[in-house]
């Protein structure tokens, strides 16, 4: 089958989740027989720095704002259907133009794949500052308008696939994909090659669990301030035995040095280590090396490759709970409520006396990582594909 991944760019220096998740679906598909083409839209962001084994299109949507941007991927698609015979595209950013190409006769079947919500929609965690009240009131008439006119436009695409249930539901809320085909596939990470290439056993699991001094606690992402670091340097304010821990809070942005800064207001350097942004395989020492990790705060109903990666390292994870990143450990995670740095230091406290509950943890979420290997979700995806082609 002839399959085109059409997303906004493949750029492998800086890739966040998304990029990786578009390049391991189009290895996935190829790997088990399909011809595969991802197709870029905005092109000059490209940064293609490793050996791929699919052929790449680079287009360069010149359109701006919601309606330009859904003419332009509509083009994208009347372009290619001769050479497709299946359309996957980056929902959130495509589905009124996908949906429209399909209303109006576009000849072959889309599915679109959403992991985040859409820009007219209220933060639903509080992480957003408050905008200004023009701003405010130009979100709501975007949102009435796609709710009233974009939804049903939306609802010719064939298929719709979320990466948590938590986003499916907010899009059925919204009207979207009602009545429609549509299954729910994690994000793709090669969590099997990460565990072997990186000799990650349940036998290592306990020899790393058993020997540690002091107990290494990891986190990382981009330092903003949505993404609750401090909830983590605030919580070990209130450790009582601090000597027994030490931090690694790796990453870089915008709030990184008002990290550092409390660190040091607090006086906690002799425990915090900050080595900044650093390269994917230092990045994987720092997991392999880590007792616990810690995910401080995300959006409620998003998954996480990043967590998935925690898991596929057989990290004694902390998390959020009663979310997307919960079901994503299937339940082998402590958790704390959002934003309570008190629990969260009790959690941490809880693992630091319990060698056996994180080697139970760990070895729970690398058994739960390999089922979520790339391989396995390619196959649930190309049920979907030939379900609707």
């Amino acid at each position: 089958m002839r399959v085109f991944l059409i997303t906004s760019k493949l750029n492998f220096e800086t890739a966040g989740g998304s990029v990786m998740d578009v390049h391991l679906k189009a290895k996935g598909l190829l790997e088990l027989g399909h011809d595969v083409t991802v197709v870029t839209a905005f092109s000059r962001a490209n940064n293609i720095t490793r050996r791929i084994p699919y052929k790449v299109c680079e287009e360069f949507v010149p359109y701006k704002g919601l309606l330009g941007l859904q003419y332009g991927i509509y083009r994208i698609l009347r372009k290619y259907e001769k050479d497709a015979d299946i359309f996957h595209i980056d929902g959130h950013m495509f589905l009124y133009g996908g949906g429209f190409y399909r209303l109006i006769g576009g000849k072959v079947p889309v599915v679109a794949f959403f992991n985040i919500k859409l820009n007219s929609w209220a933060d639903t965690q509080g992480n957003a500052t408050n905008p200004p009240i023009y701003h405010r009131i130009k979100k709501s008439i975007r949102y009435f308008l796609e709710h009233r006119f974009g939804a049903p436009i939306a609802n010719h695409l064939d298929a719709f696939v979320f990466n948590t249930p938590m986003v499916e539901g907010m899009y059925l809320d919204f009207g979207v994909a009602k009545n429609k085909p549509r299954a729910v596939i994690e994000d793709f990470v090669e969590t099997k090659r990460l565990s072997e290439r990186y000799e990650v056993t349940e036998e290592q699991i306990k020899l790393r669990q058993n020997s540690s001094a002091p107990i290494t606690i990891f986190s990382t992402g981009r330092m903003i301030p949505e993404k609750g670091f401090d909830l983590i340097i605030r919580a070990f304010t209130l450790l009582k035995n601090k000597e027994r821990f030490k931090v690694i809070m790796s990453g870089g942005g915008p709030d990184a040095e008002r990290l550092k800064n409390l660190v040091s207001e607090l006086q906690l350097g002799n425990y915090f280590e900050f080595p900044g942004w650093v390269e994917k395989t230092k990045l994987y020492g720092f997991f392999k090396e880590a007792n616990i990790f810690i995910f401080p705060k995300w959006w409620i109903e998003y998954g996480s490759a990043l967590l998935t990666e925690a898991m596929a390292f057989g990290s004694a994870c902390i998390i959020p709970g009663g979310g997307a990143l919960e079901w994503l450990t299937g339940g082998a995670a402590l958790t704390f409520k959002n934003d309570d740095f008190e629990e969260l230091a009790r959690q941490i406290e809880k693992l630091g006396d319990n060698q056996k509950l994180r080697i139970d943890l760990a070895t729970r979420v690398l058994a739960r990582s390999r089922e979520l290997d790339y391989k396995n979700l390619a196959t649930r995806l190309e049920k979907v594909i030939k379900f609707i082609s």
